[in-house]
């Protein structure tokens, strides 16, 4: 049989023949390093070392303390690893010198004495000084008796050194020189917590240490304000360059549009002798400041990390060397114009290349690719062309870099199998190549690699490593007495959470964008790919695999098939102009071409790629074009069919231009299955060897298919039919019904099926609405309802929207009994389950074909503007609701599948105050629309494969878990009785007590006071939904946010208190709520959080709402700022906390969509608490307006500070001063309306949070 790699590159091969160059395909990756070679004589030859540059065998007997010998599958060559070291495992770190190596006889001679006893079978390393893919190289060599001095070499290297380095912080750290006001973009980032869950919120920290503020300024149109003093900044440079600084980043304001501050504060930093300056504008010319500057940062932060390696490659390639390096992207870059975030996902991006290589000699056009290695799983789609992302994310860095669109999921060989609280769990940690899995001996923990190992779908003698069966089997055995499960049980189970994750991962890059995964093949490969392809296919739907042969090696042969290319990115932000886009793209064309004529190659244009999007929007609409006068069209056409309309009147504008250029590909191959079928395997379980077969054989399952580089479980219900270049291609008839799950995990997997739910859901809302605040401030949340309206799961979006939701849809159940397929209903009434106007919810009921109702889907998006009084529709002192915008009574909007939007479309243009922005009002509904009807979808596809009853039992299931978990933790306090009060800034009264009952409790609010005539007022749904959010946060296990948590709990909301207004009356007599969403909530979870439990310092108890515009725009904010702190932790600075998560708008984006300059973001230090744990600070914001602007404030914590804890000092309050132009001072109240004239500055200060602890430090 041919080998998988035989036939490539013919072309080239022919040309090489009669030259003495070998080329060499290397892949790095976390724990393997892949190597692919090919001689002078057009043969390949293939090696597997491990990463870290180490060789690894077993001792198979100590012959005396200074002689050992290895185990049979050593094949080094004679003296291969003479003058390396040996460690042994029982005693790691020791080494000891290699004296001589013998192959024939397994010997290995070592020049001292090892001083402990070593046992047969115990796992060795060698260690060497080469980086592995020169190890690689040689192994390969010397096995041939050649040296690289003797040859000329050619090396395609993908590598993770840096994506590494960034998630083990072992970078280089920068000075950041930025514009100032400035200095903390990144430590406030987008204001958004890492976990919605965490008590004390959970950010990413900058990876620079040493900021630098530069005073210089550009506006939005790229025209310079304030030019910088070059002498100041000189001063300031040269100060942290003795510091010890080498590596610097640049990034200022605007600078997409006008790159020069950047050049010469770059210019000046090299002659001072930094060694290393990144500017922003020149590595990501695009708007959007927060991702550019970050970029720079960690291309600054890893560029000398990546200078070290690539210059120990090169060293070991030898004078005749050549070196090309994949980038993310998946082409070829020579070492000159490579950078550090060009190989973040390089090693993937190679497979991506490799598997839609695979997969059109198949003849399959798209093809969803299943790469699995030894940390994690990539999934990625190919749909005849290749997915790309502008901005992708490593770790927790957001990289602003052109990339190959990949999801990774924390399910690979190394991920860890643990116990948490009685459920299953695989990953996200990994144990790493050292000690790695339990199998590997030196101690490591259960691994999904060992999970494989004692189901059978290993075969330790083709393993890559040593692998000890005993010690994997052992770790099994102490979760086996930890939980009381059988051994098959926990395997079984492990193995299906492991391909649920992966499941939900590609249900992410292809249903959540549009495509059916179903009509895609499935290329499995990687080191662990082959052992969960069938299981992960069957979950989708996937009737079709392909394993290709070596399937361990196909990111190097990915390589192989790679070419040399450039993809250049230009910002445009202008309208559609075809004499400007064309004169743009000969500009790009000819950079690009030069480019790739630098690597020896001529260029052609590949690919031209606008991103296109209507004025106003932040996402774009990626449009493949020829010629750029057919942009508008195709966009109308591909918008339509995305969203099904076309908003009338809209400008289009132009985001940027892509253009792809490269040189030559290797030739395509056809690969041929045969058409006479022989059956090889009747029997099952049996074992075979990809080896022994030819071209047609066919393969039934169960079966284990095995090769050098690779092992594929072929599971029952498949069958696998043998191509001519050793490609499996397996089909499947058997049903999703048939994959079995057992009892015990069934819940794990469901609240994650359901969750994945959820999460496609806000996807789709997310990715098909018109406003910025939905797009961009991601102001939304979608959720799972069982079929009595109470919520099961949510998706990780705004907590005060997802508790409300389970009150909203009973409501609505309650006005409309007579529910049907097709149904869609709408409001925004605070008296129906809603909280405050802007915030329109839609709900769904979903019916199995026997028209049972089964749940219920449900969003809820906030509309920047509805209508009230002023613009924004959060006003900031009016009283009554009707003044707030336009109230939605509980409505249809589609009956029976037939649209009622001209009915809602009445609606929002009636009343007092009507909307001021119908067309995104309609588009954003749309949008809501197609949200529902995908989770309808899913929920529907889940009845399908398991059955009406399965999925009721398992929502049930999932709302007594949250129950008994709420039981169990109000048993700890017995029959205890708590109690609080907090006041708002007027004095009004907010009181709880909560009366423990040996595991249920009453939280009773009688006392607070009564509804008040302005607009803080709360709704019984926002009382629910922060008591739910408490007890998720006070329980602290991994738990859906769903309403069990509110079983064992009596809630006394006294009616006509401000937090149970009575919306019976008359109208135009209902009591306002703009504030009671925004604000109550926020105080209700310092009440019983900070005043009742007593586990935290207040946080800074409000969202510092501020919106703005006037006839012609609106926008609205809301500011994080300080949390509290608690025992053991200090608060987070700068951050949303609690009861909010929304995004802040990016500087640029801001000043380019409004008539407002920002003038500064920054930390305000030393507004947190004192303590021995300090609170976190809140943040200063500066605005200067440019037009006549309406300004609204709904804020508290204007007078009194958040409380601190245990003798813990209070947060500043918060502040925000109207500075007018002719130099008048007005320090405003908390909530209020004003006028802003041109050349007027608001300046927002928003609170810190409480400390602990009456000792400060």
């Amino acid at each position: 049989m041919k080998s998988i790699y035989l036939n490539y590159l013919n072309g080239r091969i022919e040309s090489l023949m009669n030259t003495n160059v070998w080329e060499f395909f290397v892949d790095t990756g976390g724990t393997f390093t892949d190597c692919l070679a090919r001689s002078k004589d057009g043969d390949f030859i293939r090696a597997k070392v491990l990463s870290k540059g180490n060789l690894s065998s077993k001792l198979e007997s100590f012959v005396s303390a200074k002689e050992i010998k290895l185990e049979s599958n050593v094949d080094w060559p004679n003296g291969f690893v003479n003058d390396f070291l040996i460690s042994f495992a029982e005693k790691p770190k020791m080494r000891f010198p290699i004296k001589n190596w013998n192959l024939e006889n397994r010997l290995l001679s070592l020049g001292k004495r090892v001083p402990f006893k070593v046992s047969s079978g115990m796992p060795v390393e060698i260690h060497t000084p080469w980086v592995a893919p020169i190890l690689g190289m040689r192994l390969i060599l010397a096995r041939q008796g050649l040296d690289c001095k003797d040859l000329k070499v050619r090396m395609r290297l993908a590598t993770t050194r840096c994506t590494n380095a960034l998630l083990e912080n072992s970078g280089e750290s920068p000075v950041l020189f930025i514009t100032s006001g400035f200095a903390d973009l990144l430590k406030i980032g987008d204001q958004r917590r890492n976990n919605l869950f965490s008590l004390i919120p959970e950010k990413r920290v900058p990876l620079c240490e040493e900021v630098v503020e530069i005073k210089e300024r550009v506006d939005r149109h790229g025209v310079i304000l304030q030019k910088p003093d070059l002498n100041e900044i000189e001063k300031k440079a040269r100060k942290v360059f003795k510091a010890g600084y080498r590596s610097a980043a640049v990034s200022f304001l605007h600078s997409y549009l006008n790159p020069t501050h950047e050049q010469k504060i770059a210019d000046l930093l090299r002659e001072i002798g930094f060694e290393r300056v990144v500017e922003s504008a020149r590595l990501s010319p695009l708007i959007k400041w927060r991702s550019r500057c970050e970029s720079a940062v960690v291309e600054a932060y890893l560029s000398s990390t990546l200078d070290k390696y690539l210059n120990r490659v090169e060293s070991g390639l030898g004078e005749n060397g050549e070196l090309l390096v994949n980038s993310s992207s998946g082409g070829l870059i020579n070492r000159s114009q490579y950078r550090a975030v060009d190989s973040l996902l390089s090693g993937p991006a190679g497979g991506v290349v490799g598997a839609s290589s695979i997969s059109k000699r198949c003849g399959f056009a798209r093809s969803i690719n299943l790469d699995m290695g030894g940390t994690s799983a990539d999934v990625s789609r190919f749909s005849g062309t290749f997915d790309y992302q502008m901005s992708h994310r490593v770790g927790e860095a957001e990289i602003s870099n052109i990339a190959l669109k990949l999801e990774t999921v924390a399910a690979g060989g190394g991920s860890i199998c643990w116990v948490e609280n009685g459920l299953l769990k695989v990953g996200p940690k990994s144990s790493g190549a050292y000690p790695g899995p339990a199998c590997y001996g030196f101690g490591g923990p259960l691994c999904l690699t060992d999970i494989n190992l004692l189901l059978g779908r290993l075969d330790p003698s083709r393993f890559s490593v040593p692998l000890i069966k005993d010690d994997a089997e052992k770790k099994l055995l102490e979760i086996e007495n930890i939980t009381g499960r059988s051994s098959i049980e926990l395997l079984h189970g492990f193995l299906a959470i492991a391909d649920d994750a992966m499941a939900n991962a590609i249900r992410k890059i292809s249903i959540e964008e549009g495509y059916d995964p179903s009509e895609h093949a499935l290329v499995a490969f990687g080191g662990a790919g082959g052992q969960h392809a069938c299981g992960v296919a069957s979950r989708l739907g996937m009737k079709t695999i392909l394993s290709p042969a070596d399937a361990g090696l196909l990111s190097a042969y990915g390589l192989a098939q790679s070419r040399v290319e450039r993809i250049l990115v230009r910002s445009v932000l202008g309208p559609m102009d075809c004499g400007v886009l064309n004169s743009l793209e000969m500009e790009m064309e000819r950079e690009g071409m030069a480019l790739i004529r630098q690597m020896g190659e001529m260029g052609e244009i590949l690919e031209k790629t606008a991103l296109v999007r209507f004025v106003g929007q932040e996402v774009n609409l990626e449009v493949g074009y020829e010629k750029s006068a057919d942009i508008l069209a195709l966009f109308q056409k591909k918008f339509r069919k995305i969203f099904g309309y076309l908003p009338e009147g809209n400008k289009l504008e132009i985001h940027s231009l892509r253009i792809r250029i490269g040189g030559a590909l290797p030739n395509e191959i056809i690969e041929d299955f045969g058409k006479d079928k022989n059956c090889l395997n009747e029997l099952s379980n049996s074992v075979l060897r990809r080896d022994d077969l030819n071209c047609g054989d066919e393969l039934m399952g169960p079966c284990l298919l095995m090769d050098n580089y690779g092992t594929f479980w072929i599971e029952n219900g498949w069958s696998g039919r043998m191509g001519t270049n050793g490609t499996l291609l397996l089909e499947s008839n058997m049903d999703e019904q048939r994959i079995k799950i057992t009892q015990s995990v069934k819940r794990e997997l469901f609240s994650s099926r359901f969750h994945c739910l959820a999460e496609e859901m806000g996807k789709q809302l997310e990715r098909t609405a018109f406003s910025v605040n939905i797009r961009e401030r991601l102001d939304f949340s979608c959720a799972l309802l069982d079929g009595q309206g109470f919520l099961v799961v949510n998706a990780p979006h705004i907590p005060v929207h997802l508790g409300a939701l389970g009150l909203f849809a009973r409501r609505l159940i309650q006005e409309f009994s007579d529910l049907s397929e097709g149904d869609i209903l709408i409001s925004n009434h605070p008296g129906y389950g809603g909280s405050h106007l802007p915030d329109v919810s839609l709900l769904a009921p979903v019916f199995s074909k026997n028209s049972e109702l089964i749940g219920f889907v449900a969003n809820r998006a906030h509309h920047a503007e509805i209508g009230g009084v002023v613009p924004g529709s959060m006003p900031g002192s009016v009283g009554k609701l009707v003044e707030e915008g336009v109230v939605i009574p509980p409505s249809y909007l589609f009956r029976k599948g037939k649209s009622q939007m001209s009915q809602i479309e009445n609606i929002l243009n009636s009343g007092p105050f009507p909307t001021r922005q119908l067309k995104e009002n309609l588009s954003d509904l749309l949008a809501q629309i197609a949200s529902l009807r995908m989770g309808c979808e899913s929920l529907n596809k889940l009845i399908s494969t398991h059955g009406s009853k399965e999925i009721m039992d398992q929502m049930s299931n999932l709302r007594e878990e949250s129950s008994s978990s709420c039981r169990e933790f109000l048993k700890k306090f017995g029959t205890e009785d708590l109690s609080g009060i907090q006041y708002l800034d007027d004095g009004t009264k907010l009181q709880l007590r909560v009366k423990m009952r040996e595991g249920s409790a009453e939280f009773d609010f009688s006392g607070t006071d009564s509804v008040r005539s302005d607009n803080l007022n709360a709704t019984e749904a926002i009382v629910s939904s922060v008591v739910c959010y408490c007890l998720r946060i006070l329980i602290g296990k991994d738990l859906p946010l769903n309403e069990g948590l509110l079983e064992p709990i009596e809630l006394i909301v006294p009616s006509g208190s401000l937090l149970h207004p009575n919306f019976h009356l008359d109208e135009s007599s209902q009591p306002g709520v703009a504030g009671g969403n925004v604000e109550l909530s926020q105080r209700l979870t310092d009440l019983i959080l900070s005043s009742v439990f007593k586990v935290a310092a207040c946080s800074q108890g409000t969202m510092n709402n501020l919106s703005f515009g006037n006839d012609h725009f609106s926008h609205y904010e809301t500011l994080g700022g300080g949390a509290g702190a608690c025992v053991g932790c200090k608060g987070t600075s700068a951050v949303q906390v609690h009861m909010t998560n929304t995004a802040i708008t990016d500087p640029e984006i801001m000043e380019s969509r409004f008539p407002v300059q920002l003038l500064s973001h920054r930390i305000r230090k030393g507004s947190g608490g004192s303590g021995t744990w300090y609170g976190g600070d809140g943040v200063e914001r500066e605005y200067e307006f440019q037009e006549k602007t309406t300004f609204s404030f709904l804020t508290q914590r204007r007078k009194l500070g958040p409380e601190g804890l245990e003798g813990g000092s209070a947060g500043l309050p918060g502040e925000q001063i109207l500075f007018q132009k002719g130099g008048e001072k007005t320090k405003l109240p908390g909530s209020c309306t004003a006028i802003a004239n041109p050349g007027d500055r608001l300046i927002v200060r928003t609170p810190g949070g409480g400390g602990v602890g009456g000792q400060t430090n």
